[in-house]
């Protein structure tokens, strides 16, 4: 995976925070600000997912949920799937 760099300008109390954290955590400033920007789109892309999902199940009949579940196959769940 290719990395960019650009300037991130963010208040001085939350840089000031995020040097503590990153030094608590023994880990750089850097990698503490890559995890969390990652972290962040990760439920920000979850929450938009969910937010399709609502409108679809929304928009869609019991019947029509019932006729896709229908489809799918008859086998127990496999090992990995079982927790």
């Amino acid at each position: 995976m290719r990395k960019l760099s650009f300037p991130l300008r963010i208040p001085e109390e939350e840089r000031a925070r995020g040097k503590r954290l990153a030094k608590e955590l023994g880990v750089s400033e850097n990698r503490l600000y890559a995890e969390l920007i990652h972290d962040g789109l990760l439920i920000r892309e979850q929450m938009l997912y969910m937010t399709r999902l609502r409108a679809l199940a929304a928009r869609t009949s019991k019947d029509e949920a019932l006729a896709v579940l229908a489809k799918a196959a008859d086998t127990p769940p496999m090992e990995t799937d079982v927790r």
